[in-house]
């Protein structure tokens, strides 16, 4: 019992000192990036606030034709996702809440979420779908 346990303890030092020398975890998952722009005419202001389970990303607002990402590692063992809530308008009073990214490792892991708000709702780019919307306002 005695020499699982050192072997348990050397076996976690090593993965610690991995990620301290490269940089990378093992345990981690894959690198996501959510990716907004803000499309709106007239020189409208669109606010973009996003929440995982454990991680607040906090508000940003964002001014005409602006970009604004963010990344994160995907969970271990599965059940990452990301909801956000894009708001426009005086007071920012016309908002949609929606599941920007879910883990699902039965798919292809695409890396780059992007969203793009417009007047007439918010659009997801993908490569295979290219341009889409996905939610009115």
């Amino acid at each position: 019992m005695k020499n699982i346990t050192i072997l348990f303890f050397l076996v976690v030092l090593a993965l610690c000192m991995i990620d301290n020398a490269y940089s990378k975890n093992p345990f981690k998952g894959k690198l996501t990036t959510l990716y907004f722009r803000n499309d709106l005419s007239h020189n409208k202001w669109l606010k973009v606030r996003c929440k995982s389970g454990d991680k607040d990303v906090h508000e940003k607002y964002m001014g005409p034709v602006h970009d604004w990402s963010f990344s994160f590692h995907d969970k271990f063992l599965g059940g990452t996702l990301y909801w956000c809530t894009l708001s426009k308008g005086p007071d920012y009073k016309v908002h949609r809440t929606f599941d920007a990214y879910v883990q699902d490792n039965r798919k292809p892991h695409g890396t780059y979420y992007s969203y793009i708000a417009r007047e007439d709702g918010i659009y997801h780019i993908t490569m295979v779908y290219g341009v889409r919307k996905v939610l009115d306002w």
